[in-house]
């Protein structure tokens, strides 16, 4: 499945060319974080029967596919 996102704002645009590359890789280590707890939760609540080091494992594996 394909997600289609919305175009950004002009200004959007212009405070992303003006971080600092360390602003950056803050704000993707936090969007990273986010995506992590809410995949793990759906995989929680989706696989009950997992205990947490198994959810753990479940979505660490789902993330290293998602980088090819």
């Amino acid at each position: 499945m394909r997600m289609e996102l919305e175009p950004l704002h002009p200004i959007q645009i212009e405070r992303f060319r003006s971080m600092s590359f360390r602003e950056k890789m803050s704000v993707s280590r936090g969007l990273f974080r986010m995506a992590w707890r809410a995949r793990f939760e759906a995989a929680r609540k989706t696989h009950p029967e997992l205990d947490e080091s198994q959810c753990q494992q479940l979505v660490a594996k789902e993330f290293a596919r998602s980088r090819n």
